[in-house]
Protein backbone atom coordinates (compact mmCIF):
# COMPACT_ATOMS: atom_id res chain seq x y z
CA UNK A 1 0.00 0.00 0.00
CA UNK A 2 2.81 2.40 0.92
CA UNK A 3 4.55 1.69 -2.38
CA UNK A 4 1.39 2.33 -4.36
CA UNK A 5 0.94 5.69 -2.62
CA UNK A 6 4.58 6.56 -3.30
CA UNK A 7 4.31 5.73 -7.00
CA UNK A 8 1.20 7.92 -7.27
CA UNK A 9 3.12 10.69 -5.52
CA UNK A 10 6.01 10.30 -7.97
CA UNK A 11 3.62 10.56 -10.91
CA UNK A 12 1.98 13.62 -9.37
CA UNK A 13 5.34 15.31 -8.79
CA UNK A 14 6.52 14.53 -12.30
CA UNK A 15 3.50 16.37 -13.73
CA UNK A 16 3.14 19.22 -11.28
CA UNK A 17 6.85 19.73 -10.62
CA UNK A 18 8.90 18.90 -13.72
CA UNK A 19 12.59 18.03 -13.18
CA UNK A 20 14.59 21.05 -12.09
CA UNK A 21 11.55 23.13 -11.10
CA UNK A 22 12.02 22.85 -7.33
CA UNK A 23 14.68 21.95 -4.79
CA UNK A 24 13.49 18.99 -2.75
CA UNK A 25 16.07 17.34 -0.53
CA UNK A 26 16.11 13.61 -1.12
CA UNK A 27 18.25 10.53 -0.65
CA UNK A 28 19.05 7.11 -2.05
CA UNK A 29 19.84 4.13 0.18
CA UNK A 30 22.58 1.89 -1.22
CA UNK A 31 22.71 -1.74 -0.10
CA UNK A 32 25.53 -3.99 -1.20
CA UNK A 33 25.47 -7.77 -1.26
CA UNK A 34 22.85 -9.25 1.09
CA UNK A 35 22.96 -13.01 0.35
CA UNK A 36 19.52 -13.69 1.77
CA UNK A 37 19.44 -17.42 2.43
CA UNK A 38 17.37 -20.20 4.02
CA UNK A 39 18.61 -23.74 4.49
CA UNK A 40 15.38 -25.25 3.16
CA UNK A 41 16.12 -23.63 -0.20
CA UNK A 42 19.19 -25.85 -0.78
CA UNK A 43 19.68 -29.41 -2.02
CA UNK A 44 22.59 -30.40 0.19
CA UNK A 45 23.77 -33.15 -2.13
CA UNK A 46 24.84 -30.38 -4.52
CA UNK A 47 27.69 -29.49 -2.15
CA UNK A 48 29.32 -32.92 -1.87
CA UNK A 49 32.37 -31.71 -3.81
CA UNK A 50 31.97 -27.99 -3.02
CA UNK A 51 33.18 -27.50 0.58
CA UNK A 52 33.76 -23.77 0.11
CA UNK A 53 30.22 -23.19 -1.11
CA UNK A 54 28.82 -25.33 1.71
CA UNK A 55 30.68 -23.23 4.27
CA UNK A 56 29.21 -20.06 2.77
CA UNK A 57 25.68 -21.45 2.79
CA UNK A 58 25.96 -22.39 6.45
CA UNK A 59 27.21 -18.90 7.28
CA UNK A 60 24.69 -16.96 5.20
CA UNK A 61 21.69 -18.93 6.45
CA UNK A 62 22.77 -18.25 10.05
CA UNK A 63 23.39 -14.55 9.43
CA UNK A 64 20.07 -14.20 7.61
CA UNK A 65 18.20 -15.78 10.52
CA UNK A 66 20.01 -13.72 13.15
CA UNK A 67 20.21 -10.27 11.54
CA UNK A 68 18.00 -9.83 8.46
CA UNK A 69 14.84 -8.61 10.20
CA UNK A 70 16.58 -6.11 12.48
CA UNK A 71 18.81 -4.82 9.69
CA UNK A 72 15.86 -4.27 7.37
CA UNK A 73 14.06 -2.37 10.13
CA UNK A 74 17.13 -0.16 10.50
CA UNK A 75 17.13 0.53 6.77
CA UNK A 76 13.39 1.21 6.73
CA UNK A 77 13.72 3.83 9.45
CA UNK A 78 16.46 5.59 7.51
CA UNK A 79 14.26 5.75 4.40
CA UNK A 80 11.73 7.70 6.46
CA UNK A 81 14.19 10.32 7.75
CA UNK A 82 12.63 13.75 7.55
CA UNK A 83 15.82 15.61 6.62
CA UNK A 84 16.46 13.65 3.41
CA UNK A 85 13.54 11.27 2.75
CA UNK A 86 14.50 8.40 0.49
CA UNK A 87 13.36 8.06 -3.11
CA UNK A 88 14.54 4.46 -3.53
CA UNK A 89 16.67 1.65 -2.20
CA UNK A 90 19.45 0.66 -4.59
CA UNK A 91 20.50 -2.97 -4.12
CA UNK A 92 23.72 -3.80 -5.96
CA UNK A 93 23.18 -7.50 -6.64
CA UNK A 94 23.74 -10.81 -4.84
CA UNK A 95 20.44 -10.24 -3.13
CA UNK A 96 20.27 -14.02 -2.62
CA UNK A 97 22.93 -16.65 -2.04
CA UNK A 98 21.97 -18.76 -5.06
CA UNK A 99 23.41 -22.26 -5.31
CA UNK A 100 20.05 -23.89 -4.59
CA UNK A 101 21.25 -27.13 -6.20
CA UNK A 102 18.18 -27.97 -8.28
CA UNK A 103 15.81 -26.20 -10.65
CA UNK A 104 12.84 -26.61 -8.31
CA UNK A 105 14.74 -25.22 -5.33
CA UNK A 106 16.12 -22.37 -7.42
CA UNK A 107 12.54 -21.29 -8.09
CA UNK A 108 11.70 -21.73 -4.42
CA UNK A 109 14.72 -19.66 -3.39
CA UNK A 110 13.85 -16.87 -5.80
CA UNK A 111 10.24 -16.87 -4.62
CA UNK A 112 11.26 -16.77 -0.95
CA UNK A 113 13.72 -13.95 -1.64
CA UNK A 114 11.07 -11.85 -3.36
CA UNK A 115 8.69 -12.55 -0.49
CA UNK A 116 11.37 -11.36 1.92
CA UNK A 117 11.66 -8.10 -0.04
CA UNK A 118 7.93 -7.50 0.13
CA UNK A 119 7.79 -8.39 3.83
CA UNK A 120 10.20 -5.56 4.63
CA UNK A 121 7.31 -3.19 3.85
CA UNK A 122 9.64 -0.46 2.65
CA UNK A 123 7.93 2.86 1.87
CA UNK A 124 10.08 3.29 -1.26
CA UNK A 125 10.83 1.00 -4.21
CA UNK A 126 13.72 -1.42 -4.37
CA UNK A 127 15.87 -0.92 -7.48
CA UNK A 128 17.56 -4.29 -8.01
CA UNK A 129 20.74 -5.07 -9.92
CA UNK A 130 21.60 -8.61 -10.97
CA UNK A 131 24.50 -10.26 -9.12
CA UNK A 132 26.47 -13.37 -10.00
CA UNK A 133 25.05 -15.32 -7.03
CA UNK A 134 21.51 -14.48 -8.13
CA UNK A 135 22.03 -16.56 -11.28
CA UNK A 136 24.41 -19.27 -10.03
CA UNK A 137 23.38 -22.92 -9.83
CA UNK A 138 20.92 -25.16 -11.69
CA UNK A 139 17.79 -23.27 -12.71
CA UNK A 140 18.94 -19.95 -11.23
CA UNK A 141 18.91 -17.95 -14.48
CA UNK A 142 15.38 -19.06 -15.28
CA UNK A 143 14.27 -18.35 -11.71
CA UNK A 144 15.67 -14.82 -11.99
CA UNK A 145 13.55 -14.22 -15.07
CA UNK A 146 10.51 -15.83 -13.49
CA UNK A 147 10.61 -14.04 -10.12
CA UNK A 148 13.07 -11.15 -10.04
CA UNK A 149 11.96 -9.42 -13.23
CA UNK A 150 8.27 -9.26 -12.21
CA UNK A 151 9.40 -7.79 -8.89
CA UNK A 152 11.54 -5.20 -10.69
CA UNK A 153 8.54 -4.24 -12.83
CA UNK A 154 6.36 -3.99 -9.74
CA UNK A 155 8.83 -1.95 -7.71
CA UNK A 156 9.58 0.53 -10.50
CA UNK A 157 6.03 0.74 -11.83
CA UNK A 158 7.41 -0.06 -15.29
CA UNK A 159 5.65 -3.02 -16.95
CA UNK A 160 7.84 -2.56 -20.04
CA UNK A 161 11.03 -3.84 -18.37
CA UNK A 162 12.16 -7.12 -19.91
CA UNK A 163 15.69 -7.53 -18.54
CA UNK A 164 18.00 -6.40 -15.74
CA UNK A 165 19.24 -3.63 -18.05
CA UNK A 166 16.77 -0.88 -17.18
CA UNK A 167 16.49 2.61 -15.74
CA UNK A 168 14.49 4.33 -13.02
CA UNK A 169 13.92 8.08 -12.82
CA UNK A 170 12.48 10.24 -10.08
CA UNK A 171 12.40 14.00 -10.67
CA UNK A 172 16.06 15.08 -11.12
CA UNK A 173 17.53 11.64 -10.37
CA UNK A 174 18.17 8.86 -12.87
CA UNK A 175 19.47 5.39 -11.98
CA UNK A 176 20.69 3.13 -14.79
CA UNK A 177 20.96 -0.57 -13.87
CA UNK A 178 23.47 -2.66 -15.80
CA UNK A 179 23.44 -6.41 -16.40
CA UNK A 180 26.80 -7.41 -17.94
CA UNK A 181 25.59 -11.04 -18.28
CA UNK A 182 22.78 -10.09 -20.70
CA UNK A 183 23.97 -11.29 -24.12
CA UNK A 184 20.98 -9.75 -25.89
CA UNK A 185 21.92 -6.17 -24.97
CA UNK A 186 25.06 -4.17 -25.70
CA UNK A 187 25.67 -2.71 -22.22
CA UNK A 188 27.88 0.10 -23.53
CA UNK A 189 25.32 1.26 -26.09
CA UNK A 190 22.53 0.92 -23.53
CA UNK A 191 24.46 2.89 -20.92
CA UNK A 192 25.39 5.65 -23.36
CA UNK A 193 21.81 5.96 -24.59
CA UNK A 194 20.32 6.06 -21.09
CA UNK A 195 22.81 8.54 -19.66
CA UNK A 196 23.42 10.82 -22.64
CA UNK A 197 19.74 10.96 -23.54
CA UNK A 198 18.67 11.97 -20.05
CA UNK A 199 18.20 15.52 -18.78
CA UNK A 200 18.37 14.37 -15.16
CA UNK A 201 20.67 16.47 -13.01
CA UNK A 202 21.91 13.58 -10.88
CA UNK A 203 22.83 10.31 -12.57
CA UNK A 204 23.80 6.97 -11.04
CA UNK A 205 24.92 3.65 -12.49
CA UNK A 206 23.94 0.61 -10.42
CA UNK A 207 25.96 -2.50 -11.24
CA UNK A 208 27.11 -5.51 -9.25
CA UNK A 209 30.81 -5.63 -10.08
CA UNK A 210 32.90 -2.48 -9.66
CA UNK A 211 34.34 -0.70 -12.67
CA UNK A 212 37.42 0.41 -10.73
CA UNK A 213 39.35 -2.29 -8.83
CA UNK A 214 39.47 -1.55 -5.11
CA UNK A 215 40.98 -4.69 -3.52
CA UNK A 216 43.91 -7.01 -4.08
CA UNK A 217 41.72 -9.37 -6.12
CA UNK A 218 41.27 -6.93 -9.00
CA UNK A 219 37.79 -8.23 -9.70
CA UNK A 220 36.12 -5.59 -11.85
CA UNK A 221 34.13 -5.16 -15.04
CA UNK A 222 35.94 -5.75 -18.31
CA UNK A 223 39.23 -6.55 -16.60
CA UNK A 224 40.12 -8.70 -19.60
CA UNK A 225 38.62 -6.29 -22.15
CA UNK A 226 40.42 -2.96 -21.53
CA UNK A 227 38.97 -1.22 -24.57
CA UNK A 228 35.41 -1.82 -23.37
CA UNK A 229 36.38 -0.70 -19.89
CA UNK A 230 37.88 2.54 -21.21
CA UNK A 231 34.71 3.18 -23.21
CA UNK A 232 32.53 2.64 -20.14
CA UNK A 233 34.71 4.96 -18.07
CA UNK A 234 34.44 7.57 -20.82
CA UNK A 235 30.64 7.34 -20.95
CA UNK A 236 30.29 7.63 -17.19
CA UNK A 237 32.84 10.43 -16.87
CA UNK A 238 31.27 12.42 -19.70
CA UNK A 239 27.85 12.19 -18.06
CA UNK A 240 29.01 12.88 -14.52
CA UNK A 241 27.39 9.71 -13.18
CA UNK A 242 28.22 8.07 -9.85
CA UNK A 243 28.83 4.30 -9.91
CA UNK A 244 27.17 2.28 -7.12
CA UNK A 245 28.31 -1.33 -6.75
CA UNK A 246 29.04 -4.29 -4.48
CA UNK A 247 30.50 -7.76 -5.11
CA UNK A 248 33.72 -7.45 -3.06
CA UNK A 249 32.09 -7.22 0.38
CA UNK A 250 33.77 -3.92 1.15
CA UNK A 251 32.81 -0.32 1.83
CA UNK A 252 34.81 1.84 -0.54
CA UNK A 253 34.87 5.24 -2.21
CA UNK A 254 37.26 5.87 -5.07
CA UNK A 255 37.79 8.68 -7.58
CA UNK A 256 39.43 7.97 -10.93
CA UNK A 257 40.24 10.60 -13.52
CA UNK A 258 39.48 10.14 -17.23
CA UNK A 259 39.89 12.41 -20.24
CA UNK A 260 36.14 13.06 -20.22
CA UNK A 261 35.81 13.75 -16.49
CA UNK A 262 36.24 12.01 -13.13
CA UNK A 263 34.46 8.77 -12.25
CA UNK A 264 33.35 8.40 -8.62
CA UNK A 265 32.55 4.88 -7.44
CA UNK A 266 30.80 3.93 -4.19
CA UNK A 267 30.79 0.33 -2.95
CA UNK A 268 28.76 -1.05 -0.06
CA UNK A 269 28.56 -4.40 1.71
CA UNK A 270 25.40 -5.32 3.60
CA UNK A 271 26.12 -8.84 4.83
CA UNK A 272 25.86 -8.46 8.60
CA UNK A 273 27.95 -11.04 10.43
CA UNK A 274 28.31 -9.35 13.81
CA UNK A 275 25.89 -6.64 14.95
CA UNK A 276 28.50 -5.29 17.36
CA UNK A 277 31.08 -4.65 14.64
CA UNK A 278 30.63 -0.86 14.38
CA UNK A 279 34.20 0.34 13.87
CA UNK A 280 36.48 -1.46 11.39
CA UNK A 281 39.86 -2.80 12.37
CA UNK A 282 41.49 -0.94 9.48
CA UNK A 283 40.71 1.59 6.76
CA UNK A 284 43.02 1.34 3.76
CA UNK A 285 43.75 4.65 2.04
CA UNK A 286 46.85 3.89 -0.03
CA UNK A 287 46.03 2.77 -3.57
CA UNK A 288 48.42 0.81 -5.73
CA UNK A 289 50.39 -2.46 -5.90
CA UNK A 290 50.73 -2.60 -2.10
CA UNK A 291 47.10 -3.79 -2.02
CA UNK A 292 48.27 -7.03 -3.63
CA UNK A 293 51.64 -7.13 -1.87
CA UNK A 294 49.95 -7.01 1.55
CA UNK A 295 47.99 -10.21 0.81
CA UNK A 296 50.62 -12.39 -0.91
CA UNK A 297 48.91 -15.68 -0.07
CA UNK A 298 45.90 -14.99 -2.30
CA UNK A 299 46.56 -16.48 -5.76
CA UNK A 300 50.34 -15.97 -5.65
CA UNK A 301 50.55 -17.12 -9.26
CA UNK A 302 48.76 -13.91 -10.37
CA UNK A 303 50.46 -11.56 -7.89
CA UNK A 304 52.76 -9.81 -10.36
CA UNK A 305 49.98 -9.34 -12.92
CA UNK A 306 47.71 -7.78 -10.31
CA UNK A 307 50.47 -5.56 -8.96
CA UNK A 308 51.10 -4.23 -12.48
CA UNK A 309 47.35 -3.66 -12.98
CA UNK A 310 47.06 -1.72 -9.72
CA UNK A 311 50.21 0.30 -10.44
CA UNK A 312 48.78 1.35 -13.79
CA UNK A 313 45.40 2.23 -12.32
CA UNK A 314 47.05 4.21 -9.50
CA UNK A 315 48.14 6.82 -12.05
CA UNK A 316 44.49 7.91 -12.30
CA UNK A 317 43.21 7.37 -8.74
CA UNK A 318 43.12 10.60 -6.73
CA UNK A 319 40.93 9.51 -3.79
CA UNK A 320 40.58 6.07 -2.24
CA UNK A 321 39.40 4.40 0.92
CA UNK A 322 38.33 0.84 1.61
CA UNK A 323 37.35 -1.26 4.62
CA UNK A 324 35.34 -4.35 5.50
CA UNK A 325 32.64 -2.66 7.62
CA UNK A 326 29.14 -4.00 6.76
CA UNK A 327 26.21 -1.61 6.60
CA UNK A 328 24.58 0.69 4.08
CA UNK A 329 25.17 4.04 2.43
CA UNK A 330 22.82 6.98 2.32
CA UNK A 331 23.48 9.27 -0.63
CA UNK A 332 21.87 12.62 0.08
CA UNK A 333 21.01 15.11 -2.64
CA UNK A 334 20.35 18.78 -1.96
CA UNK A 335 19.43 20.40 -5.30
CA UNK A 336 19.19 23.83 -3.69
CA UNK A 337 22.93 23.73 -3.00
CA UNK A 338 23.76 21.35 -5.86
CA UNK A 339 25.28 19.08 -3.25
CA UNK A 340 25.65 15.28 -3.15
CA UNK A 341 26.98 13.70 0.03
CA UNK A 342 27.48 10.17 1.27
CA UNK A 343 26.94 8.83 4.76
CA UNK A 344 27.96 5.27 5.54
CA UNK A 345 26.30 3.56 8.48
CA UNK A 346 27.55 0.45 10.20
CA UNK A 347 24.68 -2.02 10.25
CA UNK A 348 23.29 -1.03 13.65
CA UNK A 349 25.18 2.19 14.27
CA UNK A 350 23.08 5.25 15.03
CA UNK A 351 25.57 7.79 13.68
CA UNK A 352 27.36 7.54 10.33
CA UNK A 353 30.76 5.89 10.48
CA UNK A 354 31.93 7.98 7.53
CA UNK A 355 30.84 10.97 5.46
CA UNK A 356 32.16 11.94 2.04
CA UNK A 357 31.46 15.00 -0.09
CA UNK A 358 30.78 13.31 -3.42
CA UNK A 359 30.17 16.63 -5.18
CA UNK A 360 33.76 17.73 -4.58
CA UNK A 361 35.06 14.41 -5.93
CA UNK A 362 33.02 14.91 -9.11
CA UNK A 363 34.69 18.23 -9.92
CA UNK A 364 37.38 17.98 -12.63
Amino acid sequence: MRRAVLLLFILFCSVVFPPGSHAQKISLILLGDLHYDRMEDHFMGYFEDKPGDLRQVKEYTEWTENHWGDFMERVRKKTESKDFPAAAILQAGDLSEGLAGSEALAEQMARHTMEAIETTDMPVPWILAKGNHDITGPGAKHAFTQYYLPMIRKQTGRPDIRSANYSYQFQQIKVVCLDPWDRDTDPLAFLDRELSGSEATYKFVLVHEPLIPVTERCWHLYREEPEKREKMLEIIGRNGAIVCCGHLHRYSVVRRTTASGPVVQVMAVSVVRDRDYLVPDEVIRVYGPTLAEDTPDWQPETLETRKAMLADEARYVTFYQQTDLPGFARITINPGQDQVNLEYYAAFGEEPFDTVDLSSLQHP
